[in-house]
């Protein structure tokens, strides 16, 4: 909707330079997947498909040699994400490098952590998030933040001595991702928030939680038959996320 939102005067023109000057080829099938759909919709297929073969414009395959690079990338491994995570906590102001470390802890967006953040901290909506007998935030019970279109997520297992990090006063106005990243550009680091997300699903991988639990965790659903119709957890994963969580906090304040 997005990309149909922001390019479908490319079917009005039938100028698609638009799309050539500010979207990466691999990024390409997106942008006419949405312009596709509009086309179709609006009865002018025909004419989406020339304007598509005129500026040489394809679905290009994703590179999984690239994704295998940046798998093996020795400045992207476990211990370098940590390093430059730490460094953003050390040097931020107090409360926003609480909110970096908390999300590292929950294995959020960036957008999202902020979100769960002030949630959390709002006396009208703190009690309905997170749910002291199962330990864990409920993300689904506030669909217009966590459960888009493609990105979802649903549930974080975290205790209440974590949460207190980031909701010690109730009356502090909680920064944004963008405030957050100016703050970091006037200390003269990188934000690098989206770490967090590598690092909470390569920790608890590393400390043998399984993939389908930690694939649950951040919002993707199962895609193989054996996740969907037949992998049953034990009874006691959520104790050994919370450990391994706990361990990561470690980690992070050393």
């Amino acid at each position: 909707m997005a990309f149909a939102k922001r390019f479908s005067s490319v079917l009005d023109t039938g100028d698609a330079s638009a799309i050539l000057d500010t979207i990466k080829p691999e990024s390409w099938h997106h942008v006419l997947s949405a312009l596709a759909n509009l086309s179709k919709y609006t009865g002018r297929y025909r004419e989406f498909n020339d304007i598509r073969r005129a500026y040489n414009l394809k679905w290009v395959k994703p590179d999984s040699a690239k994704h295998l690079e940046n798998m093996l990338n020795p400045t992207m491994d476990l211990d370098s994400m940590i390093q430059k995570v730490r460094k953003m906590i050390d040097l931020l102001p107090p409360f926003m490098g609480q909110i970096v470390k908390f999300g590292t802890l929950v294995g959020l967006r960036p957008g999202e952590i902020v979100e769960s953040v002030r949630l959390l901290t709002e006396r009208d909506t703190n009690q309905f998030y997170y749910n002291p007998e199962r330990q864990c935030l409920e993300h689904y019970r506030f669909p217009q933040v966590f459960l888009r279109q493609t990105k979802k997520c649903y549930l974080s297992f975290v205790t209440p001595e974590m949460i207190k990090s980031v909701t010690g006063n109730h009356f502090v106005v909680v920064p944004s991702h963008n405030a957050i990243s100016k703050a970091c550009q006037r200390r003269g680091i990188t934000c690098d928030m989206r770490y967090c997300r590598k690092i909470h699903a390569t920790y608890l991988h590393q400390q043998g939680i399984p993939t389908e639990i930690i694939d649950a965790l951040q919002g993707r659903t199962p895609a193989s038959v054996f996740a969907k119709y037949y992998y049953r957890p034990s009874l006691d994963y959520k104790e050994k996320v919370l450990d391994a969580v706990a361990k990561l906090m470690n980690e992070l304040e050393e």
